[in-house]
């Protein structure tokens, strides 16, 4: 249906191709934008603590994204925010010697503690003077430790689960919140050296060798997955931090950054189909005669980020950008940035690059979020496909509020002018984003089999006002009008003065008619004009939504009238109307009126504004077309017909009083108007008297101003009705 808008053990292998290396020399080149800008970018210190103070320390709390800073007397917290200052948290007064790591409950009323290497308990959050509540764990060795724990992100409505991932296997316990129990429900033995988990996702990666690894996934009923191992080199064991777990898009990977070879290799562990040698993804940073030194990674808006530690340097992927089956660089090398350039004090051998794009500064106390400035991520990625417009979309559409990205990127695009068939790629991925944005509304009320869905466009701007789709709202108003303008030296309307004069949005960006003199020279020419860049494009996205099945909006559809008649393509546009690309409207019948009666070379638009006025019942307009072209006899009958009343008699009248030529054609004009105004006013009155107006009855029309001409409505003078 159409949509509308008022949609056992393997080994990772390394791959034969390997993405292009990071020359030496490239090292201090890239990743500089528009205005000098650097990609990769380092908040402001979000948290800070006093190291000099022995007790204190920070950890990091995934799944509520909550710095834990432990104190002697307890702990607080500080949750970080992708957007202004960070809020106070909480204040927690507990005596827990020797506390490591705090993990809240999902909704936040609980909390797990770990003390030294093997003590774990809970505690209720409003309520820490009362005894934590003890876990006892499976394995009761004297050498074991706990590695981590994390909560399940699927808590039921009376309880939660906690996972213990010690070094001798996995311990799922189960918090009743009623009776206030913990129990263990599931255990997963395994010897484990190392773990990492992330909590979102639910995926925990245990090392249980010196290369080997297990992935597990509680969203699952068989959490154990197949186990696979690393290539490394020789006497090399795998270290904790050249291993990451981490979801980018929809799927959770194993990331190792091999330091040795300078390369970075993915394993989707979500998806068992996938998590094949064959599917893995390989990213060399370095020639291999070249020592990039120490890796690390971090992950914003599912762009991978590749530190090279000891070069100061970061380099920016997108796993979902392939060229010929390689994922290259696609911004950077750069230095991280504070603010609008390079710091080169920045104390890169102290920080930790955990969770994705959260960075613990050790030495200095302080931890930053990691962020990308897209404008200068766009500009690298420009750079490096210069000649795929579409590929471009797809990279920005992948983003989470790069709306004024893509806008820029198309109005550059307009001005560099390229090929239409590239505009037809890029408007696809555009549109086909968009179609999905209107199904995902759609699909809540949905139709009837056959049917068309209806979307409100005020409905669904709101639900994509944080993502990277455009609507033909902002290709309107923010793409080409104002591209527009600037070619054609046409000065729009102020948003302020249209909002302040009322206009509705589609008046908003009109286009003013040509000018009389240009509409007369281009009726002298034997050839139509030649249709112009900006319109063949406008047209292209026109031709792109209806593949896609989406029936503009008539925001688009009155800014192409516009832009047609401003063009003089006055045949495209016949054909668009023709064809009904341009549906039936009242503003497209206001448009087609201006035209019919300002433009005396447009005698077409006379009988296309008379249909389209017919299909929607624009009555009015139709009883103003006729009289524009003297068609004087067929307008009482056309009024009666059309139970019309409200149309005022006297401007017929006034019209054949001025029109000397149509009088003299008729000299018994006015008089026949007259008797058919005068017949009406009689059916009506006796339609009146017998069905009591009745739905069925005849209206009388409105003879307001009619006097001149039918006496018999003149007021009877006063002293006539005293002599009465």
């Amino acid at each position: 249906s159409s949509c509308s808008c008022d949609l056992d053990s393997l080994s990772i292998a390394l791959p034969i191709r390997a993405a292009p290396p990071m020359e030496s020399g490239e090292i201090a080149a890239g990743g500089e934008g528009r205005d000098g800008r650097i990609s990769v970018q380092l908040s402001r210190p979000l948290f800070s603590w006093d190291t000099s103070v022995g007790g204190e320390g920070v950890s990091f709390d995934e799944l509520h994204q909550r710095i834990i800073h432990r104190r002697r007397d307890g702990f607080s917290t500080a949750d970080l925010l992708e957007e202004g200052t960070t809020p106070d948290g909480l204040c927690v007064q507990c005596d827990l010697q020797g506390l490591r790591q705090v993990r809240f409950s999902p909704d936040g009323l609980y909390f797990a503690f770990l003390c030294n290497e093997r003590h774990m308990g809970l505690m209720e959050t409003l309520h820490t003077s009362r005894e934590p509540l003890l876990l006892t764990l499976k394995w009761s060795k004297m050498d074991l430790e706990v590695l981590n724990f994390f909560w399940l992100p699927a808590a039921g409505p009376d309880f939660a689960e906690l996972v213990v991932i010690t070094t001798q296997g996995l311990e799922v316990f189960r918090l009743t919140f009623d009776t206030y129990v913990a129990k263990s429900t599931k255990t997963f033995p395994t010897p484990a050296r190392l773990c990492w988990v992330e909590p979102l996702t639910a995926m925990v990666l245990v090392c249980t060798g010196p290369r080997t690894l297990q992935p597990f996934d509680f969203k699952t009923k068989a959490p154990k997955l197949p186990k696979f191992d690393l290539v490394l080199g020789h006497g090399q064991v795998i270290e904790l931090e050249d291993v990451a777990v981490m979801p980018v898009y929809d799927c959770t990977f194993c990331i190792h950054a091999d330091s040795s070879n300078g390369r970075v290799s993915l394993r989707n562990i979500s998806n068992p189909t996938q998590g094949m040698p064959e599917h893995d993804i390989v990213i060399d940073i370095a020639d291999e005669d070249v020592s990039i030194g120490t890796l690390r990674l971090s992950n914003v808006d599912n762009l991978l980020v590749v530190h090279c530690v000891d070069r100061e340097v970061s380099v920016v992927f997108d796993i979902r950008h392939k060229d010929r089956g390689i994922v290259p660089c696609i911004s950077g090398p750069c230095p991280l940035g504070c603010g609008d350039s390079g710091d080169a004090s920045l104390p890169w051998q102290s920080f930790s690059f955990i969770n994705g794009s959260t960075i613990v500064d050790s030495a200095g106390g302080n931890v930053h979020q990691l962020k990308l400035d897209m404008a200068a991520v766009l500009q690298d990625f420009l750079a490096r496909t210069p000649n795929d417009l579409a590929a471009v979309m797809r990279f920005l559409l992948r983003r989470t509020d790069c709306r004024e990205h893509i806008v820029w990127t198309l109005t550059r695009a307009l001005s560099a002018k390229p090929c239409l068939n590239d505009w037809a790629q890029a408007f696809a991925v555009l549109n086909q984003a968009y179609r999905q944005s209107i199904e995902a509304i759609s699909q809540k009320a949905p139709s009837g089999p056959g049917r068309q869905t209806t979307v409100s466009l005020q409905e669904l701007e709101a639900l994509i006002s944080h993502q990277s789709i455009l609507s033909e709202n902002h290709m309107v108003s923010q793409v080409f009008h104002p591209h527009l303008l600037a070619v054609t030296g046409l000065t729009g309307i102020s948003p302020g003065a249209a909002q302040a004069e009322g206009l509705p949005p589609q008046d908003r960006w009109r286009i003013p008619l040509p000018s009389v003199e240009t509409t007369e020279a281009a009726a002298g020419s034997s050839r139509p004009a030649r249709s112009p860049y900006v319109l063949s494009v406008v047209v292209a996205y026109l031709r792109s939504l209806l593949g896609m099945q989406i029936l503009p909006h008539k925001i688009l559809q009155c800014f192409v009238f516009d832009i047609c008649m401003y063009f003089q393509q006055e045949h495209t546009l016949q054909q668009l109307l023709h064809y009904h690309v341009l549906l039936d409207s009242p503003e497209l019948v206001a448009r087609l009126k201006e035209v019919a009666t300002t433009c005396i070379t447009s005698r077409w638009a006379v009988q296309a504004c008379l249909d389209m006025a017919l299909r929607i019942d624009e009555l009015a307009v139709v009883g103003d077309l006729l009289l524009h072209t003297r068609q004087y006899l067929d307008l009482v009958p056309f009024l009666v017909n059309q139970r019309q009343p409200t149309f005022k008699l006297s401007r017929l009248l006034s019209c054949i009083e001025a029109d000397a030529e149509a009088r003299a054609d008729d000299p018994e004009l006015v008089a026949h108007v007259v008797s058919e105004i005068r017949a009406w006013a009689a059916e009506a009155a006796a339609s009146a008297t017998a069905s009591s107006l009745s739905s069925d009855s005849i209206r009388p029309p409105d003879l307001e101003g009619c006097a001149l001409w039918m006496p018999e409505l003149a007021p009877v003078p006063a002293a006539v009705c005293a002599a009465a």
